[in-house]
């Protein structure tokens, strides 16, 4: 299919320096939370812990030095990736740079995450409440940032996007649009609220096999079968449009229920690797959402 087709471009390389402030109910003792030379300050950046179910959890916010009202950005990292690595490979500290949005990365056990069906690493053999976690992270958020409830949106790499998809879930009211690379949901969420989504993967993805797979704890499904769930959620009808977008092909439903609709969208030639074009992507597809 033509959709299928694309060519790989550009690199885009976003570093960051932030000095971060132990918050637990008040000021603690200074600490880096990244270290680059070759990078510039990021606004805002503070490292806040809270406790939940028990166990003390971080999450580092970067808000800009002015404004109001604006977006919340949740990213939730891949199995195995540092802070730093997370940071750097998304780019989308870059928004709270230049006034457009408060990003906010919670930080997972054993840099891993609860997604369900004991997926995946340390949080899913311990049944650690994760989509307790990031829900409180979003109601520390709105309580302490210039942003605006209606506007907030979750992004997620691999085990961070199963994550994605299961505290979307479990949390109806959480997440005003969701947009994930190199994951699906691993269940279908029954009677699931409609809202926008958008699901990216890499035709090459040795981690997320195209065609799913049935090894493995929990079994994956293919990545049709992910998208038709989100289609099915959203009650989404009739024939996507279709284009290409950089290195990426674009399938769009919009023909589905009030306020919400799918986006596909395919890197024919690349794996499980963050594409450096998908930032920008997700960024356009979740403030059109609403």
């Amino acid at each position: 299919m033509r959709w299928w087709r694309g060519a790989q471009i550009g690199l885009l390389v976003v570093a960051a320096v932030a000095v971060g402030v132990g918050v637990t109910g008040g000021i603690g003792t200074a600490t880096p939370v990244l270290a680059d030379a070759q990078a510039q300050p990021v606004l805002g950046g503070v490292e806040h812990t809270l406790t939940v179910a028990g166990v003390r959890r971080t999450y580092r916010t970067f808000a800009p030095a002015t404004g109001r009202d604006l977006p919340l950005l949740v990213v939730l990292h891949g199995r195995g990736q540092s802070p730093r690595t997370a940071i750097q490979q998304t780019g989308f500290v870059s928004l709270a740079q230049q006034n457009r949005a408060a990003v906010v990365y919670p930080d997972g056990i054993g840099r891993s995450w609860n997604a369900g069906g004991g997926c995946c690493g340390t949080s899913g053999a311990h049944g650690t409440p994760d989509t307790a976690f990031v829900a409180a992270v979003v109601a520390a958020s709105l309580r302490d940032l210039p942003v605006d409830a209606a506007r907030v949106y979750v992004v997620g790499y691999s085990n961070g996007g199963k994550l994605a998809y299961t505290a979307a879930c479990a949390h109806p009211t959480l997440f005003a649009a969701v947009a994930t690379y190199g994951s699906v949901p691993l269940t279908p969420c029954r009677g699931g609220p409609a809202r926008p989504f958008l699901l990216a993967a890499g035709a090459l993805d040795p981690i997320l096999p195209f065609g799913g797979s049935t090894h493995g704890h929990p079994t994956l499904p293919s990545v049709r079968t992910a998208v038709g769930w989100l289609r099915t959620q959203d009650g989404c009808t009739g024939t996507p449009t279709s284009q290409t977008v950089g290195a990426s092909t674009v399938q769009r439903w919009a023909t589905c229920r009030p306020g919400s609709g799918v986006t596909f969208v395919l890197y024919p030639h690349s794996g499980h690797t963050w594409p450096t074009s998908v930032s920008a992507q997700m960024w356009t597809f979740l403030t059109s959402a609403g």
